[in-house]
């Protein structure tokens, strides 16, 4: 059947029942032409919206293949896929859906040799970033324990979702520390280069610049005549520049979102594409789903209450059919490890009482707060599952083998090659790879070309005049054998079956064998890797390995979550957004942690916290439980106090299951409200200087990196030299003055 048929054939299809939806929903599906703009709020059918409308586009005649939809992760576009398959069958096969990144790929695939790149491009994440963000230091004589190399990966990176590329960075560089990036940045996009390697920052930019091409953009432009855009409050000002651009002929935008759920400003977020979407696009119309089809009336009453404080906002209240249920239980504790305790004890009777482990969420403000559950979940020997903790391909046996895989694809790989080059270990070292490198740059190559020409000229006689001591030759010459007959695999063999070619022509699989402590975890690791890697060998040899590396570095973690099994999940209030539980436990709701100490002197920042907050009340579908404590090891004033956003609820939609008061021991009392309690008077001026070492008893010594002045206390964040950053209030932490 050729496209126009297909076209005509979707016009003559059965009509979509939209009975099931309400009014407000089969407004925003049936919407025809121009610019439209959903507000969704939490748990209004979202998804379900942005699936019927693409059906009733191809219904109305449009084809498949011009509709683009763009989702922020994996898992959502997975989803639509799958329920445009459920609505539409073989129509939907057509339509282009997608992540950011994923639908940036593809143009870049295509067309990066506008740019003068080169289509077989290796995409780096965010921990080869940072090698090459090391590297960069290094190489412009700035010692990695003057600054640290992870705030400047993330500067880079927001200096991309700005659209701001180096030169313009330098530019516009004001104070020590943008001044070092500036240079830094330079470096860095130049090793990037090198080694045709694109970032997670470059994918979307880059796809701006080629839109600058007029055939380029023209092409698009015709290509995708209907865009939708899913969580539109996420977007960073490439991502908009990106949709802008693809929509700007036809002007058939949709874009779906909730300013309450605006929570990544961190990462480049920019609420105000969502909140000014009807001034930057002409005769939009607005179509508001408020009625939540997840959380009980109680629940969304919370959520209210506390959303509600916040001014510029668009306005909606969210409301619900369902029954109010039960209020939300508020859980007192006198420190971390009580606080644990005593949510277990709740997670035991719930599970008493026929709700399943896989339904339950333990949602926090920070990474660190999981400590305390692990270790009284396995002193109890309750299974679960960890959001955010080393994901599959973060797994040092499988970014190995990836490794391996990206050089044999992308011989000028600097960061892949460099990880391999010495696994397993043939007498290659650091020294060894900083002359590789040096050299191969004043040759113009990069190093994985080099040892492989070292290995070609080696066979017909001696090794030419080179910087290498004889052995390290020797060592080089071997490594360039192997990513050659890796090479001619690569030519013969599909994926699934490189990645065991990889593994025994490597040696990799002795160094497995080897490992002391764990190798039948690694082998499995490794095993799921070719199994994974197997699902493209229809491709082909050479195809499928290109096909899977790309696909494999857009993995996100929120994408591997198991649904499978039965046990409670652990993760932050970030990797919970788009996710629902029937019962939701959000621990630490203290002042200082949630909402967190750095936003009370920024109001945009205390801001996001409050919606962080809505995001997490709204996750929970049937119960809600609340949990803060009196005492928090090495978190600010010595005494905590319970969040405003929990004294934002009206206390008839609270119960408490226990209080203590400020002893521990158990009271009746709420507790003093945070605007009127008694704290400790916090000190007028730092007590310790950036630059300053230190020691505390149980780090050693450190240097102090910087510090602020909180509502309670005063924090430095130290960088000591055998535990790395630490974080710490002042009163607590006795540190001891060295110079």
């Amino acid at each position: 059947m050729n496209d126009h048929n297909r076209a005509v054939n979707s016009r003559h299809r059965s009509r979509l029942d939209l009975s099931d939806l309400n009014v407000e929903q089969q407004a925003a599906v049936n919407h025809a032409h121009g610019p439209l703009l959903i507000f969704a709020g939490a748990g209004s059918g979202k998804t379900r919206v942005i699936t019927y409308r693409v059906a009733r586009l191809i219904e109305t005649g449009v084809a498949p293949w011009n509709i683009l939809a763009v989702t922020f992760t994996n898992k959502a576009a997975n989803e639509m896929r799958e329920r445009l398959v459920e609505l539409m069958g073989e129509d939907a096969a057509g339509i282009n859906s997608g992540t950011f990144h994923g639908q940036a790929l593809r143009i870049l695939r295509r067309h990066i040799h506008h740019l003068g790149r080169e289509p077989d491009f290796t995409i780096y994440d965010s921990d080869d970033q940072l090698r090459l963000v090391k590297q960069s230091m290094t190489d412009n004589g700035i010692g990695l324990t003057t600054i640290n190399p992870s705030a400047i990966r993330n500067e880079i990176s927001r200096s991309k979702d700005e659209l701001k590329n180096h030169h313009e960075y330098s530019e516009h560089a004001d104070g020590y520390f943008q001044e070092t990036v500036a240079t830094i940045y330079d470096r860095y996009q130049e090793l990037l280069k090198n080694a045709n390697g694109v970032d997670f920052g470059d994918m979307v930019g880059l796809c701006v610049e080629l839109f600058k091409f007029p055939d380029v953009r023209a092409y698009y432009q015709d290509r995708f005549r209907f865009v939708l855009v899913d969580e539109y409050q996420d977007t960073n000002r490439a991502q908009y520049t990106f949709v802008r651009d693809l929509a700007e002929k036809h002007q058939n935008i949709c874009v779906v979102g909730d300013d309450d759920q605006s929570i990544y400003s961190w990462r480049g977020a920019d609420i105000r594409n969502i909140l000014e979407f009807e001034t930057q696009f002409e005769s939009t119309t607005v179509v508001r789903l408020e009625r939540n089809y997840r959380s009980t009336g109680n629940i969304l009453t919370a959520a209210n209450s506390v959303i509600s404080k916040i001014q510029a906002r668009a306005e909606k209240v969210l409301w619900t059919e369902r029954e109010n249920g039960k209020p939300a239980a508020v859980i007192e504790a006198f420190d971390e490890d009580d606080e644990a305790t005593q949510v277990e004890s709740e997670i035991r009777v719930l599970c008493g009482s026929d709700v399943e482990r896989r339904d339950i969420a333990i949602v926090y403000r920070t990474n660190a707060q999981s400590r305390a559950f692990e270790e009284a979940f396995v002193r109890q020997g309750v299974p679960y599952q960890l959001v955010g903790a080393t994901a599959f391909y973060a797994r040092r046996e499988v970014r190995d083998v990836l490794a391996y895989l990206r050089v044999v694809a992308n011989p000028r790989d600097l960061v892949s090659f460099e990880r391999v080059a010495n696994v397993p270990r043939r007498g290659i070292g650091s020294k060894t790879l900083q002359v590789l490198r040096e050299w191969a740059e004043q040759t113009s190559r990069a190093p994985g070309e080099v040892v492989r020409w070292m290995a070609d000229v080696s066979t017909t006689g001696d090794l030419p005049e080179s910087p290498f001591a004889a052995r390290a030759a020797r060592a080089l010459v071997e490594l360039g054998r192997l990513l050659r007959r890796l090479d001619t695999l690569s030519d013969e063999l599909a994926v699934g079956s490189l990645v065991n070619a990889v593994v025994q022509e490597s040696g990799y699989a002795d160094v497995l064998d080897a490992d002391p402590d764990r190798p039948e975890e690694r082998w499995e690791n490794v095993v799921e890797l070719q199994a994974a890697a197997a699902k493209y060998d229809d491709l082909g040899p050479r195809q499928s390995l290109l096909r899977y590396l790309s696909e494999a570095a857009l993995v996100a973690d929120v994408d591997t979550l198991s649904t499978e099994g039965d046990a409670v999940t652990l993760l932050t209030v970030h990797a919970a957004k788009g996710l629902e539980f029937g019962v939701v436990f959000m621990v630490g709701m203290e002042e200082e942690l949630f909402p967190h100490a750095r936003s009370y002197d920024d109001v945009a920042q205390m801001e996001e916290e409050r919606r962080l907050a809505y995001v997490a009340l709204t996750r929970a579908k049937d119960r809600l439980f609340v949990s803060y404590t009196r005492h928090r090891t090495g978190w600010g004033a010595p005494v905590r106090f319970p969040s405003r956003f929990l004294q934002d609820i009206p206390e008839h939609l609270l119960e408490y299951r226990r209080k203590l008061d400020d002893t521990g021991r158990s009271g009746d009392g709420w507790g003093r409200d945070v605007t009127e309690a008694t704290t400790p008077d916090p000190p007028n001026e730092r007590s310790y200087r950036d630059g300053q070492r230190v020691r505390h008893a149980a780090f050693g010594e450190g240097l102090v990196v910087s510090g602020e002045i909180t509502k309670f206390d005063e924090e430095v964040l130290v960088m000591f030299e055998t535990v790395g950053l630490k974080k710490l209030a002042v009163s607590l932490a006795h540190l001891e003055t060295i110079s």
